[in-house]
């Protein structure tokens, strides 16, 4: 009698956890996530009389920033800051904080208290002790943070390449229950040098948001949340995160 050989039953990694909204366009996911996020914000000032957010830069937020800016909330109790922020003065048109001002800071929420991270120092690496004891006093805990995602995989300013030469630096910016929650950013993927949040601050947000628009950026998180060999920084999210994510998306 013939044995049947054996068949290696190939067992294919389960998805690391990750709420989803998916929305024909950008437009209506900018509406969707400004009333979801302006729900989060009346929670907070209702539990303890002041919320904080902390936001992303770029392009694809502009939409989501002025849906937020016309929400009817107590402002004047909200303290806005960036993830991350280019180490630009804030009149330069890359400078995150001009995004915010420019975007944000208009109609209900003119009102909001903006604490930026940058300081007008050479570098970030001068400004780096004053601006993380103003963070740490002034804006942890944070009640919301909504993440963006670069094409190579990069959220806040922690970059693929974080802790090339220096593998304590991807530590602290990696780590979910760090004690660092600001660091000095420079990579050869950008030509400035960044202050960027990192995850463990902005872990104690119990509301977080991934906003990510187009197929391509669809493809990089699909991958990351799939392949445990990926060690992209969105992964270092999905994996450390105190509760999984809730991702806005669109074509």
């Amino acid at each position: 009698m013939k044995m049947q050989a054996e068949r290696l039953k190939v067992i294919e990694p389960l998805p690391l956890p990750l709420h989803e909204r998916l929305f024909d366009d950008g437009e209506h996911l900018a509406q969707a996530l400004a009333r979801q996020v302006a729900a989060d914000l009346r929670g907070a000032l209702a539990r303890h009389g002041e919320a904080c957010i902390a936001l992303s830069g770029g392009n694809t937020p502009k939409r989501f920033f002025q849906a937020l800016s016309t929400q009817t909330l107590d402002w004047a109790r909200v303290t806005v800051l960036p993830i991350d922020e280019r180490w630009l003065p804030p009149e330069h048109p890359r400078s995150n904080e001009r995004l915010l001002r420019e975007h944000l800071l208009q109609h209900n929420a003119v009102a909001a208290r903006l604490l930026p991270l940058y300081r007008p120092t050479e570098t970030p690496e001068a400004a780096l002790m004053p601006v993380l004891t103003k963070i740490a006093n002034e804006g942890l805990p944070l009640d919301v943070a909504v993440l963006g995602m670069g094409d190579d995989g990069h959220v806040a300013s922690l970059f693929p390449d974080l802790g090339r030469d220096n593998p304590a630096l991807r530590e602290i910016g990696l780590q979910p229950r760090g004690r660092a929650p600001v660091m000095a950013i420079r990579t050869e993927a950008m030509p400035e040098p960044r202050m960027t949040l990192t995850l463990s601050a902005i872990f104690t947000a119990p509301a977080l948001y991934l906003h990510i628009e187009g197929e391509k950026k669809r493809a990089v998180l699909d991958n990351a949340q799939r392949d445990p060999r990926n060690n992209l920084p969105i992964r270092s999210v999905l994996l450390g995160a105190p509760h999984p994510p809730t991702l806005y998306w669109s074509p």
